[in-house]
Formats: C-alpha cells, structure tokens, sequence
C-alpha cells in the first residue's frame, strides 16, 4: 500500500519496487506486464535499477515485443547512471560483440572496472579471467589473481573455480591442492557444474582430500545432470566398471550416449566400443564402426583405426 500510494505520486522509487513485487509475485499477484509499466515509467525518471529491468525485458520479448536496439540504450543509460548489473552487462556485450555492439575488449575491461569497483563479483571475475588469458591487454597473473579472490570472497562460483585451479596448478600463487578443494567445493555447493567435476575428481584421485570413489560419483552425477560432457563420461566409466557404485553397464551406455549426443568425443568412442562388445546393449558392428567414424571426425585419436579394423 506505502509503495502504491508513492507510486500514484510518481515516485520512480516506489514504480521500481512495486515492479519487482510484481514481477517476482512477491506479497501479490505475479504480473509482468505490470512490472514491465512500472518499470518503464520509473525508467522514463532515469531510475538506474529500473533502465536495468526494461532492458532486460525489451531484449527478451518478456511480456512485450523483443526490441534489443531499444534494450541496449537501456542498458547504457543505466550503466552510465550507476548500476553495477548494468556496466557488468555492457561488459559482455562489449566483449563478446553481442546485441550489435562491436568486439571491443578495452571497452569491456573499462565497462567490467566500473561494475567491479561497485562490489559486481561477476565483473570481477571477468577481469581476473581477461587478464589471466591476455585478452586485448598484456597478460597479467598477479591481476588476474587479484580479481579472482576479490570475486571468489563475493561469491562468484566461476572465480571459485579459477581460483581453485590456481592453487591446483600453482598459477601465480603456491600450489594447494587442499585450499583448491575448498575453492571447488564452494562452487559445487552454489550448483557450478565444473565446481562439482573438480570435486568429484578431486575425490577419486584422492588429491586435496582424502579418496572416496562413491563421493567422486555422486559429484559428477550432479555434474553430469547440468550437462557436463566430461562428468556425463566419468559417470558412464564408473558405472560401466562399478567404482564407486554398483556395475550397471545399461545405465552406463545410457550416459555415454547422452554425452555423444551432447559432443563428447571420448562418450562417442565409449559408446562404440560397447556396440563392438555388446557390452549394456545388442552387439552391433555397423552401429560400433559408424560411432568410431564419428568419433574420429570429432579428434579422437585412435578412434579411425578401430573402424578401420571393423
């Protein structure tokens, strides 16, 4: 009600807030064409957070036709105005050449500072990844780790992981297999997919803490359910050879062909050999021979010599 009667005042405050109640059903009735109104008059008063709302609406067709030349002075607006979402957004597009915009990486890093000096955990990590990989400036390892814990600390599952892979690999700081694993599992705990791989390979080489095959599979379960093609492998091997879980070699030929399907090479070439053997399915040498063929068109080495030899 407070927001309401604000809002019949004009406050762009009070539209932005009552916005997102509607827009996320919270204390009333979900309705994103009314979140969308709210949004754009508040955004008409230069409200920061609301330009920031209606452009991610316009470039998404949310409630309303998709207008992305409209969306990105929106987002610009709202960047220059202030808000972190916004210049972390131009960033991307900047970097990727998306939405119109053209690849300009010194652009982004200018767009990916501002957000990062605002706290934007996400921009951090774009930093200490761009500065990792010498992307449009000259690599520099002590940035990118700089970034990466800064954003780490904040809370970004993908500078977690980065940062784990530091301390594995001793990239710019003293190697830490155990400090890594924390760093891994942090992200796998926020639901990161390579957060979860790491883990469970951390857990069945028994690097950073102690083996545990059954842990190692239940990780790259999860990994695997979100898509992750080296997990979905791990998953069908395990299965296929009963570590950590029990031999259940149908279940095995499932994964490995929802990793081929996916583009896992190494899936693919799995997936063969257990046409070739018969292994969790009928034995099929044509099928065997015609996924060896796929798998060497994918890179995998030897794959060409097995078909050849069907």
């Amino acid at each position: 009600k407070r927001y309401t009667k604000a809002v019949l005042k004009g406050d762009p405050e009070a539209q932005y807030c009552l916005g997102m109640l509607h827009e996320y059903g919270d204390g009333v009735k979900q309705d994103l064409e009314r979140a969308l109104d709210l949004y754009t008059k508040a955004a008409e008063r230069n409200h920061p957070g609301a330009l920031f709302m209606r452009a991610m609406f316009l470039e998404e067709g949310i409630s309303c036709e998709a207008d992305v030349p409209e969306a990105m002075r929106c987002y610009e607006e709202a960047g220059l105005r202030g808000n972190p979402d916004a210049m972390y957004y131009m960033g991307v597009f900047t970097q990727h050449g998306m939405n119109g915009k053209t690849i300009n990486p010194l652009e982004a890093i200018e767009w990916y500072c501002r957000a990062a000096e605002r706290g934007h955990p996400e921009a951090q990590y774009a930093l200490g990844a761009i500065y990792e990989d010498g992307e449009g400036v000259d690599k520099d390892i002590k940035r990118a780790v700089k970034w990466c814990s800064v954003a780490a600390k904040g809370g970004s599952a993908r500078a977690q992981c980065a940062l784990g892979f530091m301390y594995d690999n001793g990239v710019g700081l003293t190697q830490d297999s155990e400090k890594a694993f924390e760093l891994y599992l942090m992200a796998a705990n926020q639901g990161n997919d390579v957060g979860q791989f790491n883990v469970g390979d951390a857990y069945l080489n028994g690097v950073g803490v102690e083996k545990d095959e059954s842990e190692a599979f239940k990780w790259f379960t999860l990994a695997a359910n979100q898509d992750n093609m080296l997990a979905m492998c791990n998953v069908g091997y395990m299965l296929q050879h009963g570590i950590g879980t029990g031999k259940k070699e149908s279940e095995a030929f499932k994964w490995y062909s929802r990793g081929s399907d996916a583009g896992s090479e190494l899936c693919t070439f799995n997936l063969a050999a257990m046409y070739e053997g018969g292994i969790g399915v009928g034995k099929d040498l044509s099928k065997a021979k015609e996924l060896y063929l796929k798998a060497a068109e994918m890179g995998m080495k030897d794959a060409k010599e097995r078909a050849e030899r069907l």
